[in-house]
């Protein structure tokens, strides 16, 4: 149910409203600015001593995969006790020159979104190393953003049965299934990641990831569930717009704000006292001032009484995408966040 329109804390201007377009321009290249697994200089410099590539390469490893990047760590995708897992060293260690330059290939189409070429390089290297679950895991990102989600399935599968604490098997797989319809297995993906982050088997700085990409016309809304409710507003769920060349045009989350727990407790005392919160959609565009400093329109959408389903979620942010719903109301010129 809906609660009261603005009638809270989004009447007020927000000082530190989420950062819009956090994660880059590039949607591809890093997944998130909240998020240690970014890259940064250190690891390609280490990349460059101890596997022997060269920095671009290093750069892919880094920081090639959408809701995943920190493939390239094996500090990031630590194995659970008893079940040992290669890690990128010793995926990197067994590659000859030609399968190095072939992973240099990659990262060059990858990086230009080039996602079909990018999925025929691993293609032809999985001829070689048909099992190897690093590069399968690598193929696999590329196959979900070519759109070949059969690909994707076929390959995640039998990884993440084999390996369940495998994080980014089992998170890639969720999108897999969000993406081929399998609302289930989805579903099951989800609960699965929430399960490992409860375990301490994902990073420890990791907020969210892609449960899946939706067309909406000539753009590509993104979807992000949150393992763990982020920043100031506490985000649940974070959508972001893109347009055909892979630019920012909108975010919208799904927030539930401290102080708007105040008006929801004092009009639904017992439901507040079982732990039952107030949420709101919101969405930010970024914007320019009259002295040309970047600032953010922020609109409120509407409230939410009670936590949303995955699936009102996805309804609402995609009727947004697409232009069939606008926000209620709306603040101009907010301060961008550093970031």
């Amino acid at each position: 149910m809906s609660g009261p329109p603005l009638l809270n804390s989004h009447q007020l201007p927000r000082t530190t409203p989420p950062a819009l377009g956090s994660r880059g321009a590039n949607p591809d290249v890093c997944y998130s600015s909240r998020n240690s697994l970014c890259f940064n200089p250190r690891p390609v410099a280490q990349c460059e001593v101890i596997v022997g590539l060269n920095s671009s390469t290093c750069l892919l490893l880094a920081g090639l995969a959408v809701g995943f990047p920190a493939m390239a760590s094996a500090q990031a995708n630590p194995a659970s006790p008893g079940s040992p897992r290669e890690t990128m060293q010793d995926f990197v260690a067994h590659l000859d020159p030609h399968q190095k330059q072939q992973f240099d290939d990659a990262r060059t189409a990858y990086q230009a979104r080039k996602y079909n070429d990018s999925l025929a390089i691993f293609r032809q290297m999985l001829k070689d190393l048909p099992q190897d679950a690093i590069l399968l895991k690598f193929a696999s990102e590329s196959a979900l953003n070519a759109g070949e989600t059969g690909f994707a399935l076929q390959t995640l599968k039998p990884i993440a049965q084999a390996d369940p604490d495998d994080w980014q098997a089992v998170g890639m797989l969720t999108r897999a299934c969000a993406e081929s319809g399998d609302m289930a297995c989805r579903n099951a993906g989800m609960e699965h990641m929430l399960d490992l982050r409860k375990r301490s088997l994902t990073p420890p700085n990791m907020q969210d990831y892609v449960v899946e990409r939706v067309k909406s016309g000539q753009n590509s809304l993104s979807i992000r569930t949150s393992l763990v409710p982020w920043g100031v507003y506490k985000v649940y769920a974070d959508g972001q717009l893109f347009d055909k060349d892979g630019n920012l045009q909108m975010q919208i989350t799904l927030e539930s704000n401290d102080i708007d727990q105040i008006g929801f407790a004092r009009e639904h005392p017992e439901d507040a006292k079982k732990g039952v919160r107030r949420f709101s959609i919101d969405t930010y565009r970024e914007t320019t001032d009259s002295a040309g400093r970047r600032t953010q329109t922020q609109g409120l959408v509407k409230f939410i009484d009670g936590q949303p389903s995955y699936d009102t979620i996805r309804q609402e942010f995609i009727k947004l995408a697409a232009g069939q719903a606008v926000p209620g109301g709306t603040q101009s010129g907010l301060s961008v966040p550093p970031g």
